[in-house]
């Protein structure tokens, strides 16, 4: 699912005009619908409007079904606990809408460019910015958008490790090689950060508290 993140084609669609923060806003406005209406027609049209939406910026095939194969597994699972406890409806709302959320999510960072995303990380921290410097957030955006795919990374090698080693229902051969390398990723991400001084210029943003000086003493006679 990670090979879909971030992953901008370029185009001509209506959602390729739109500006970033409209369809961020979009999203969010969406999720609170599909949290707020347990109607499962209602759900299956929005759904179904957010696939035309992903089929409209034309995003990357083989990454797109991959990760929309995955969800649909998801959405199943959650249905399909709803369906065991005896709510029918409940269970077809929770799948399609698990579906139309990703589907709409793809659409977006399809057709949003990275440097937008961050630009507007960025511009929404600058209200907080006696608290951090709004350069720092859109910092910590892009090591996170880095970050996730690395960590499924790291996760596929130890996985596929263990199962050399003739090891694959043992959690431990998982995740254990799996922390270790995430840590050690996030050690040596931290010191290229520190040696290129990446951060230390967004402090210019932050208030500046004048350095308390103390006048040396006459020595005592």
């Amino acid at each position: 699912m990670t090979h879909v993140l971030g992953a901008y084609r370029p185009g001509a669609s209506p959602l390729h005009r739109l500006p970033a923060w409209s369809k961020v806003a979009a999203l969010v406005a969406w999720s609170a619908v599909t949290l707020l209406v347990r109607d499962p027609i209602t759900s299956g049209g929005m759904a179904a409007a957010a696939l035309l939406l992903l089929v409209s910026v034309t995003p990357a095939p083989g990454p797109t079904l991959k990760g929309l194969g995955m969800i649909v597994i998801v959405a199943a699972m959650a249905g399909a606990y709803q369906v065991w406890r005896g709510d029918y409806l409940a269970g077809i709302d929770i799948g399609v809408d698990l579906i139309g959320l990703f589907a709409l999510s793809l659409s977006i960072t399809g057709s949003t460019p990275m440097s937008d995303m961050l630009d507007l990380a960025t511009a929404a921290a600058r209200p907080f910015r006696r608290i951090l410097p709004p350069a720092v957030t859109g910092l910590m955006f892009a090591i996170m958008l880095r970050a996730i795919p690395e960590i499924a990374n790291i996760m596929r090698q130890s996985r596929d490790a263990a199962r050399a080693r003739g090891v694959r229902r043992n959690l431990t051969a998982l995740m254990i090689p799996t922390a270790t390398r995430t840590v050690g990723f996030a050690l040596d991400l931290g010191a290229a950060l520190h040696a290129r001084g990446i951060g230390d210029d967004a402090r210019s943003d932050a208030p500046r508290l004048r350095p308390m000086r103390l006048s040396p003493q006459a020595p005592s006679e």
